[in-house]
């Protein structure tokens, strides 16, 4: 599913604005960025999104959310709408094999990449079981495991 222009827009602003993974952004301050979608859109994109796993909500008592992010999905989706996935998650690749016991930050400092696009990619590998990554509470995650169909690829890759 190809977004629209007003989703496009409030991901990319929302993904501009985020930091790191899981990140809380308040929708008054990311609607401010944005200059020509009305509230109603803006909240409409925020709910369609939400229902194609492209961002995750909280919801107090109101009807609208009081914090929103941009998920692994997410990013993975507006790095195909740039066309930049495949050679950015080609360089995670590289950097995972080459170093399989790797940190988030070393991944991201090596392919001079946001720890947010980072770990959308591992997430990503790890869901289609091409790595074993290591979490734990108040570390980051750790690559423990590089599945052979990964390696292969990657060697591929580089001949």
């Amino acid at each position: 599913m190809a977004l629209n222009p007003v989703d496009l827009e409030v991901l990319n602003t929302a993904f501009g604005m985020s930091s790191a993974a899981n990140e809380p952004l308040n929708p008054d301050v990311v609607r401010s960025k944005l200059g020509g979608i009305n509230e109603d859109d803006f909240y409409v994109s925020l709910e369609i999104m939400e229902g194609d796993g492209l961002i995750a909500t909280s919801r107090k008592i109101t009807r609208r959310p009081s914090n929103f992010w941009v998920t692994s999905q997410g990013v993975v989706k507006l790095l195909d709408e740039n066309g930049q996935r495949s050679v950015i998650q080609a360089a995670v690749e590289k950097a995972i094999v080459a170093k399989p016991n790797s940190t988030l930050s070393d991944i991201a400092g090596t392919v001079a990449q946001s720890p947010l696009i980072v770990a959308a990619i591992i997430e990503t590998l790890e869901g289609q079981g091409e790595i074993n990554v290591q979490r734990g509470l108040g570390v980051e995650p750790r690559i423990s495991g590089v599945h052979a169909t990964l390696r292969r690829r990657v060697q591929e890759a580089g001949q």
